[in-house]
């Protein structure tokens, strides 16, 4: 009906990574009135059904509708090979299960809908299959795009400009001060990102159980897996035209703490608390605007902009 509020879906690689990545915007998006949905994609192993009690927890405290796939998870599938397979390049080996995402997705995403997809920092494959999805199905059904900032990854010194680089993106920023990069899309030197990668991962709790040694190592491993895979570009197609757009959180930080709490079995990976991890993600949320406040990033694929193409 006309003026019809687009129902709203976000799409979010495994549960957790929406209410982490982008709890607040979720919530804006709920109380200025859009029928919301949250879809996780990637479900299996026998953490399955406490992961999915979790989803549906934060799903209810945000206020929005929740999906599930069940489709399985990378250590699950085939074209994976070893723990460090998930750090890898998108290519042919995923465009299978890559379809199989769109064909399942298209069961539920109606037209016309916004869809908010992870932007695939931090180099996991299901994040990048989620991406690479989300754009399909953009470009064939007409559904407007944008992109969130996956966290915690996105927290890795130069890890989101690096994606941006991988993805040969063109900004447009119509307040673009020059000679000054957008906050968290700085770049260095490939040394020292590679470093940054290491020295972030050596301090989540997951890689604290590995001897000293060894954990340098393996994290030394996973940064240059993680470095090349961000580099990474998209399968052929149309040139990403990303326009960066900040949603205010300030007043939901009680809710996005809740949310983040949901989550027990995944926030002890990546922090000591819940309360540190809401508190290291609220950081660089401050960090995102010369302005007060407390800010979650929305980049709108503006490429991808069509009609629905029509049918035969």
């Amino acid at each position: 009906m006309p003026g019809e509020l687009a129902p709203i879906f976000y799409l979010s690689p495994h549960a957790d990574d929406v209410a982490f990545s982008c709890a607040g915007a979720v919530r804006a998006d709920v109380l200025a009135g859009h029928d919301v949905t949250l879809i996780t994609v990637f479900l299996s192993g026998a953490a399955a059904e406490a992961r999915r009690a979790e989803d549906e927890r934060a799903a209810a405290l945000l206020g929005c509708r929740h999906l599930c796939l069940d489709i399985f998870d990378s250590p699950d599938r085939p074209e994976i090979r070893g723990r460090l397979g998930v750090f890898v390049p998108f290519g042919p080996p995923h465009l299978g299960i890559a379809s199989e995402v769109v064909a399942r997705l298209r069961w539920y995403l109606t037209k016309p809908s916004i869809v908010r997809a992870p932007l695939a920092v931090g180099a996991h494959i299901d994040h990048r299959i989620v991406h690479e999805a989300a754009r399909s199905l953009a470009l064939i059904e007409g559904h407007q795009l944008a992109y969130y900032e996956d966290q915690p990854y996105s927290l890795t010194p130069y890890a989101l400009g690096r994606r941006l680089v991988g993805m040969s993106a063109q900004l447009r920023l119509p307040d673009e001060k020059p000679g000054q990069p957008l906050p968290g899309t700085q770049r260095a030197t490939p040394r020292a990102e590679r470093a940054a990668h290491r020295d972030s991962y050596r301090h989540w709790p997951l890689m604290r159980s590995a001897p000293p040694g060894v954990r340098f190592l393996v994290c030394q491993r996973l940064a240059s897996l993680a470095y090349a895979a961000d580099l990474s570009g998209h399968r052929p197609g149309r040139t990403p035209v990303l326009r960066p757009q900040l949603v205010e959180v300030s007043a939901h930080q009680a809710l996005i703490a809740d949310a983040i709490a949901a989550y027990a079995s995944q926030w002890p990976l990546f922090a000591a608390s819940p309360q540190a991890l809401h508190q290291q993600l609220q950081t660089y949320a401050q960090s995102l605007s010369e302005n007060p406040g407390v800010y979650q990033r929305l980049w709108f694929d503006e490429s991808l902009s069509l009609e629905p193409r029509p049918a035969g």
